[in-house]
């Protein structure tokens, strides 16, 4: 199960308060992330987190822990198009990415991603754990308004999910390479950022996958 939540337009001024975490990660020790606080105003940017729930008898929680990686990564290649990618890793070093190293790349989640022509000084600033959250995007803005989108990995029960900024709207041009790639054995689903501000509705797969909520659509 693939679960994309898209919104746009965003700002990246207004902040929800330092001490107050994103309600579906009370029960992840990690610190809050880079979507946990951004909240929208209007602006030309926008966002998309992407996560996954294996649903099986062996229950894993995480987009790269789910069986078939290219039920999403193919997608995000095909959004990418013949865009440069490039990475910061923990260290802050960062690099060019050739075309084949990129799926590697989003099974790990252990680098933040940029796509397109992005200051990778801003990236590694943007990504910096540790750093205070507000000063982060001021660096974040300079990767979106040089024309790059930015991915960051984020914790999940296991493996990563990815949290996607990007200067244009993503909701469309997702939705459109997700159904060029179909997936035969998961299901892939759209629905409004908003609705995963609870962790009640963050994981509505486990209680609506037979009778889907009106604002989720699959793909």
């Amino acid at each position: 199960m693939v679960k994309v939540f898209t919104e746009e337009p965003i700002g990246l001024e207004a902040l929800v308060p330092d001490e107050e975490p994103d309600a579906r990660r009370r029960s992840v020790e990690a610190a809050p992330s880079l979507e946990a606080f951004l909240a929208g105003l209007d602006a030309p940017y926008a966002r998309a987190y992407l996560a996954g729930t294996h649903l099986g008898p062996s229950r894993r929680v995480g987009l790269t822990a789910l069986t078939d990686a290219e039920a999403w990564i193919l997608p995000l290649l095909t959004w990418a198009g013949d865009r440069d990618w490039s990475a910061v890793d923990a260290d802050g070093d960062g690099r060019g990415l050739i075309a084949a190293e990129v799926p590697a790349a989003l099974r790990r989640a252990d680098a933040a991603l940029a796509v397109g022509p992005a200051p990778l000084d801003a990236l590694a600033e943007a990504a910096a754990v540790g750093a205070a959250r507000r000063d982060r995007l001021p660096a974040l803005r300079a990767v979106l308004d040089a024309g790059a989108a930015a991915l960051f990995p984020e914790p999940a029960f296991h493996g990563h999910d990815w949290s996607l900024f990007a200067p244009a709207p993503l909701r469309d041009p997702l939705v459109d390479a997700f159904q060029h790639h179909p997936a035969a054995e998961a299901r892939r689903l759209f629905a409004p950022y908003r609705r995963a501000r609870g962790e009640h509705t963050f994981y509505f797969e486990q209680w609506a996958l037979d009778s889907l909520p009106d604002w989720a659509e699959e793909v």
